[in-house]
């Protein structure tokens, strides 16, 4: 059903997926069962026989005649089940998956779930996380801290001496890509941190770690809706659903009786329209915009090593910026459907088409025709009512395997359906999705926009955070980069979406002194210690 056949996005940059895959890192991860040694999943459903197998597998039959794996001999998929949750009240009822992460978005990508792990993660002094100064004695930014507690987490290594990194988020070395937005992230941290401490020389190591952790939080729920949901859902969704920020003062739509939890929809199906973006190959490029090389997706997939060679984590963020995405639609990647997670010297890995239907299944998701209906969009009885809804090619590769368009599954008919005007995703998808982000922010009490919270801003501390740009945090937190496009997300284009020099002020900065915090009554003239710090203070002046 959804063979490689590479069309491209017209303006979408793979930075959407890695976008895309570090915000759903944020808020869903489906718990399962543990292999106790490595902590990854188990793999021995396929090769037990039946009384030596894990409870909880659910392999995945791989039939004769597969053109890709039966030249490999194999007829089995390994899968896991995902562990059934406590209902909400406790009550009985049919299995609800169990989400090991927070429903809203709060950057656990960088600082983990508990206060334990964020504790790990911390340096224990000027509110700084843990890094690992690799290139120091060249003068570049930090990477990620090793991984030492358990290696082989998460991550395929060929020797003993090759280490993976840690971050908030297990996930982290998934593939190089993510690996290369956590990385930005916490450096983001680190910069806010050091920032704060200049201006508030008084503030303790917590005091800085919360405000500079506050702020990193607050920048990833605005660049998601301000950058990238817009493009993925299109201004008329974003209005539907009521995503659209506000330019100015605070937003008072907080409402405790929604539930920001994630959608089992969302997460076993329809927030995985990414996978069928993913690009073949992951490209680097120069600083001129430049192409240099690119490596196979599946090369990258737990093992991010390539970013221990110096610069190379910033050609990765240009090609990121540079490199078209693959369209949104019914076809794959093979380096997804063929060689996920494959091992060194093997031909072969997983499926994660296969892993995507078969999650839904597990979840007991209803098919893609009940929320066709959920989301108020026509019924289908039989396969030639899907006519306009999907190409006719797809729709033909259905009648072959469904016996009626009820059967479908949610993932499979959600990414062949056509894209809406002006979005990246069709109108079932992009119902799930509005949905969900609609109550990460209406459900969230720290959301950002908020007033009469706690966790508040002031409205000048408000309206910096709203000058924030993806663009601006890779120029801040990258070495060799100085020319980018105002949107990373989207290619460049002269006229709409032009490159501009990081330091040009087209690109604002956040504007720390709004956190300046005098204590009692001391107000000092602090414009006079700080002009190597502000550059627009400098400005005024002269």
């Amino acid at each position: 059903m959804h063979p490689d056949e590479g069309f491209h996005e017209h303006a979408g940059t793979v930075m959407i997926v890695a976008w895309g895959q570090f915000l759903d890192h944020d808020f869903t991860l489906t718990a399962t069962a543990e292999d106790p040694v490595s902590k990854n999943e188990p793999e021995e459903c396929c090769r037990r026989p039946p009384h030596l197998k894990n409870p909880y597998c659910m392999e995945i039959d791989i039939p004769n005649d597969d053109y890709y794996y039966h030249k490999y001999g194999q007829r089995c998929q390994d899968f896991v089940r995902g562990f059934p949750a406590v209902r909400p009240g406790c009550r009985l009822g049919s299995r609800t998956p169990f989400n090991r992460l927070t429903g809203v978005i709060d950057a656990n990508t960088v600082y983990g779930t508990t206060e334990k792990f964020a504790r790990h993660l911390r340096a224990g002094y000027g509110g700084l996380l843990r890094m690992n100064p690799a290139f120091a004695e060249y003068g570049l930014k930090d990477l990620l801290p090793l991984k030492l507690d358990i290696p082989d987490e998460g991550c395929i290594r060929t020797n003993r001496s090759q280490y993976c990194f840690e971050a908030g988020e297990i996930r982290v070395n998934e593939q190089l890509v993510l690996t290369c937005m956590h990385t930005l992230m916490a450096r983001e941290h680190n910069r806010l941190a050091h920032a704060l401490s200049q201006i508030n020389p008084h503030w303790d190591d917590e005091t800085l770690f919360q405000e500079a952790r506050r702020i990193v939080i607050a920048e990833i729920q605005h660049i998601t809706y301000n950058e990238f949901l817009p493009i993925l859902l299109g201004k008329e969704v974003m209005d539907k659903f009521g995503l659209l920020l506000q330019k100015e003062g605070y937003w008072d739509g907080y409402d405790p009786e929604v539930n920001p939890n994630i959608i089992d929809a969302f997460s076993a199906a329809a927030f995985r329209f990414g996978h069928t973006l993913l690009p073949t190959s992951v490209e680097r490029w120069s600083k001129a915009h430049k192409f240099i090389a690119s490596k196979r997706l599946s090369d990258l997939i737990r093992r991010p090593y390539d970013l221990y060679r110096a610069g190379v984590l910033d050609e990765y963020f240009m090609g990121l910026m540079n490199q078209v995405a693959q369209a949104m639609d019914d076809s794959v990647t093979q380096e997804v459907t063929n060689n996920l997670f494959k091992k060194p010297g093997k031909h072969f890995g997983l499926d994660l088409v296969s892993f995507n239907m078969q999650r839904g299944r597990d979840f007991g998701i209803p098919g893609y025709m009940e929320f066709r209906k959920f989301c108020g969009l026509p019924e289908a009885n039989t396969f030639e009512a899907l006519f306009g809804a999907m190409s006719n090619s797809t729709i033909s590769r259905y009648t072959t395997i469904y016996e009626h368009p009820s059967d479908v599954d949610l993932w499979s008919g959600g990414v062949s359906e056509r894209p809406l005007p002006g979005s990246m995703i069709g109108p079932t998808f992009g119902c799930i999705i509005a949905t969900q982000f609609s109550y990460a922010r209406r459900g969230d009490r720290f959301w950002y926009e908020l007033p009469n919270q706690p966790s508040s801003f002031t409205p000048d501390q408000l309206q910096e955070i709203r000058k924030i740009k993806l663009s601006r945090v890779i120029c801040d937190n990258t070495d060799l980069i100085d020319t980018i496009q105002v949107y990373p997300m989207v290619l460049a284009d002269h006229e709409i979406n032009p490159r501009v020099p990081c330091k040009s002020g087209i690109l604002p900065s956040i504007d720390l002194t709004k956190w300046a915090d005098f204590g009692q009554g001391t107000h000092h003239n602090f414009h006079t210690n700080f002009e190597s710090f502000d550059p627009l203070i400098l400005k005024k002046k002269k």
